[in-house]
């Protein structure tokens, strides 16, 4: 049951309706907009109708032109590119994205992805040295770099040159790489900070497209590459939680259509695998069906084979690695089953739910999944927690957050007895000596002590506004709809309505009946209401006669007819909190 404190936007009314009045659409599409920063009447056309013009000029990025240039006279002179990629979606997608463009191109080249596990995050130097015995000129890094001081100053001392793709945030040193795009370096001259490092690899073959013949920019082959492109740079994009608005929201829009087309024939067996069948592919099938199944195999096994799904032709390879991917991802499931429970048990025994941070650690636990625990936890607890896995005297693992605490801050506040850290505010990872376990803990909830209130660590929902069933016809929730894709920095809208009446019982759907329906009215309106996951309301529903509730409007087309119908979000018995 419900104990979600409900907070209400209260979107400005005045700028609302002028917004309305400007683009011909309901004050309540428009005060959604006004909730999500959107009140300049252009910015709001080019969110409703994104559109491929607007993304930004790729030689914005400082560095551009020194990487293209470098990685052009590579290609002229025969130098050998090599690719190391992060072993998340959005590093193996963005190596994907370069490794097509130069197959187009007709220059061979090399791809590595870290083992997570035996690897570890970042550039290490048995890469460097095995890239330098290959005679690897120039390497390229994606979604990692930025903080690999060592390693490419090493690269520089066995003759290779570093160009850096990543969105990570930098230290105070940069590393001496003869270009590193990166959109939060300190002198950076990208206008928009939350591009992943997918769509800096767009970026890249974007820039060294532009400097090729237009015979091979109006070639059957490149349109294929662009399309496949934008679709690996919207799983990248939506796979790492990325804000979807500016750039990111025209990545997702067109990319999330170019998968549904993709030409890449991995692509295809995925998307078969995940049983989206041939319906549109929206945000969610991404997060929660694709980017999980492509991760189970960095997370258990080797995210190179998820590079050489997206880019293999050889249906043979690409069946086996399917294959792969599905049981990595039920393997992935069990353990991470395992561990959430041991955690839970952890947390419950020693009281660590009482601290604003929780940090667990234990030598059984594997390092693959212990982010996705950590995330769990968060969503139980509503405090951010850290998750590490103990081997050989080093803690290593992964923390996640709660918004208004920034994780990268708080682990730099706790860098001395931290051997490794980095990441965003949302999601990080780390490592350190197991004998500093205990006075990690404690910084950790000092720090957290003086930041997080109270009415932080209570999970709440936030609602756009209060509506009347009445306003949702048909034509507007059509309208609501065009604020999709959603994620982060776009989440999916959460109406109200307050005290309106049950009418007849509540009913249980699903095999295991644990999902929930019932109609409600409101001022002669009558609307069905849908819960998944929501069957523990049944009983308290059978004897409420009003409810407020918390929703989604959508349009349900079922057997010739389309209603609107209401996914819930929550429920409280009688009027609203």
């Amino acid at each position: 049951m419900s104990n979600k404190r409900w907070v209400y936007a209260a979107p400005d009314r005045a700028v609302a309706d002028r917004l309305a009045r400007t683009l011909s659409v309901s004050t309540l599409t428009a005060g959604l907009l006004v909730n999500r920063g959107i009140v300049d009447p252009q910015e709001a056309t080019h969110f409703l109708r994104p559109n491929l013009d607007a993304l930004l000029d790729p030689f914005l990025f400082r560095d551009m032109s020194a990487a293209v240039d470098r990685i052009l006279r590579a290609i002229r002179d025969g130098d050998p590119i090599a690719i190391f990629g992060d072993y998340d979606v959005d590093g193996t997608s963005g190596t994907a994205i370069l490794y097509k463009f130069f197959e187009f191109l007709g220059k061979p080249i090399t791809y590595r992805i870290p083992h997570r596990v035996q690897d570890g995050y970042g550039l290490n130097e048995r890469a460097i040295r095995e890239f330098a015995e290959a005679g690897v000129k120039i390497v390229v890094t994606i979604d990692c770099g930025t903080s690999n001081l060592r390693e490419i100053r090493l690269a520089r001392e066995l003759g290779m040159e570093v160009v850096i793709l990543d969105h990570h945030e930098p230290p105070a040193e940069l590393p001496p790489a003869t270009a590193l795009l990166n959109p939060k370096r300190r002198d950076a001259t990208y206008p928009f900070q939350g591009i992943c490092s997918a769509g800096i690899a767009f970026k890249l073959a974007w820039a060294l497209s532009n400097r090729m013949s237009p015979a091979h920019k109006t070639s059957p082959a490149f349109r294929d590459f662009l399309l496949d492109a934008m679709a690996f740079a919207a799983l990248g994009t939506i796979a790492d939680v990325s804000p979807l608005v500016g750039e990111n929201r025209i990545f997702a829009t067109y990319g999330l259509d170019a998968l549904r087309n993709a030409r890449s024939p991995g692509i295809r067996a995925l998307l078969a695998k995940a049983r989206l069948g041939d319906k549109p592919i929206d945000g969610f099938d991404v997060a929660f069906k694709i980017a999980p199944r492509l991760n189970a195999l960095g997370r258990i096994g080797t995210a190179q084979d998820c590079v050489d799904l997206l880019v293999s032709r050889s249906e043979e390879r690409i069946a086996e690695i399917v294959e792969l991917l599905e049981s990595s991802n039920r393997r992935r499931k069990g353990i991470e089953g395992e561990i959430f429970e041991q955690a839970i048990e952890r947390v419950e025994r020693d009281g660590l739910a009482a601290h604003p941070v929780i940090v667990v650690a234990d030598p059984r636990w594997h390092l693959g999944v212990v982010g996705i625990v950590a995330a769990r936890l968060v969503d139980r607890f509503h405090r951010p927690a850290i998750v590490l896995a103990v081997e050989d005297g080093t803690a290593k693992g992964s923390a996640r957050s709660v918004e208004g605490f920034a994780l990268h801050e708080a682990l730099e506040a706790c860098t001395e007895v931290l051997l490794t850290h980095g990441g965003h505010a949302m999601a990080a990872g780390l490592s350190l000596s197991d004998k500093n376990l205990v006075r990690f803990r404690e910084r950790m909830h000092q720090y957290a002590a003086e930041r997080l209130r109270s009415e932080d660590l209570r999970p709440k929902l936030l609602i756009d506004d209060e509506i009347a069933l009445t306003t949702l016809t048909q034509a507007v929730v059509r309208e609501i709809g065009r604020l999709a894709p959603h994620g982060a920095g776009n989440p999916v809208p959460v109406l109200s309505a307050s005290q309106v009446r049950m009418s007849g019982e509540p009913k249980l759907m699903g095999k295991k009946g644990d999902h929930l329906s019932f109609f409600v009215s409101q001022a002669g309106t009558s609307v069905r209401a849908v819960g998944f996951g929501m069957g523990e309301w049944y009983e308290p529903l059978l004897r409420a006669r009003e409810v407020s509730i918390a929703f989604l409007p959508t349009i349900n087309e079922w057997n010739g007819t389309t209603n609107v119908e209401l996914r819930l979000s929550d429920i409280k018995l009688g009027g609203k909190e």
